[in-house]
């Protein structure tokens, strides 16, 4: 899957989204923001190499059931009384890259990006909003697993700002780790050796904002950073350890 047609297929999305917000009455079932803007992030995880795209921007709930957060998009299949605790299913997309996107990567067959999806447990504490979920290759790429946990703390919610802080920790089992960043003997060069790394652990933070800036429309932006674990940042194909990305948009308010 190319990522921009991933991209793409969202943004269709999101422009119908945006097209049947003008029928959205206060008081319905959906909360959030819909809209499109341009997101810039690493062409490749590790790579130096910047990609902007025109892109959605995705920060909605339906019914408190369906919703979609940016590259997360999930369902509550059980929740609690109080809406504190919830079990449900996410998928998420998982980037690869090609031979052009970098130059550490010349002679490389292509990493195809995935879908994965998984099991996921919510909950609802005085402090944050904790989330765990468990991750599977549904694509067959890696044929992999990943762990990640989140959690998000919303510092400001008025009637013009809506600001938000996050911390999140993944660990990518050795398939996934050797799968997009290991170097096999075919790809073996005079400045590439061979590669075969085992499972490792990232870490990323991340902040989120709305400007309220009328009733109906919000400026959304973002920014967010991984650090890469050492299996990974060891990686001959690496060029930083570091991969940010950010965002920003006009949005309805939904």
């Amino acid at each position: 899957m190319n990522p921009k047609y991933f991209i793409g297929a969202l943004a269709l999305l999101a422009s119908s989204l945006c097209f049947a917000q003008s029928t959205v009455k206060p008081g319905s079932d959906w909360t959030g923001y819909a809209g499109i803007g341009v997101a810039a992030f690493p062409k490749y995880s590790g790579g130096k190499g910047t990609e902007v795209f025109l892109a959605p921007i995705l920060m909605f709930e339906y019914k408190e059931t369906y919703y979609v957060d940016l590259m997360r998009a999930g369902v509550r299949l059980w929740s609690s009384a109080d809406k504190k605790v919830a079990f449900g299913l996410v998928a998420e997309p998982r980037f690869g890259f090609k031979a052009s996107d970098g130059a550490r990567l010349a002679g490389m067959a292509q990493r195809r990006s995935s879908i994965e999806m998984g099991p996921n447990l919510e909950w609802e504490t005085p402090l944050v909003s904790l989330s765990l979920a468990w991750f599977t290759d549904m694509s067959r790429a890696s044929k992999g697993s990943s762990l990640r946990a989140t959690a998000y703390r919303q510092l400001i919610n008025t009637s013009r700002w809506d600001v938000g802080v996050y911390a999140s920790v993944e660990q990518e089992s050795a398939r996934v780790v050797n799968y997009y960043f290991g170097v096999p003997v075919a790809e073996v060069t005079a400045n590439r050796g061979f590669y075969a790394p085992g499972a490792t652990t990232h870490w990323g933070v991340g902040v989120q904002a709305a400007w309220k800036f009328s009733e109906r429309n919000s400026l959304l932006m973002g920014v967010q950073g991984t650090r890469l674990g050492g299996a990974a940042a060891n990686s001959p194909i690496v060029e930083t350890r570091t991969a940010p990305l950010g965002y920003i948009g006009l949005g309805w308010n939904l």
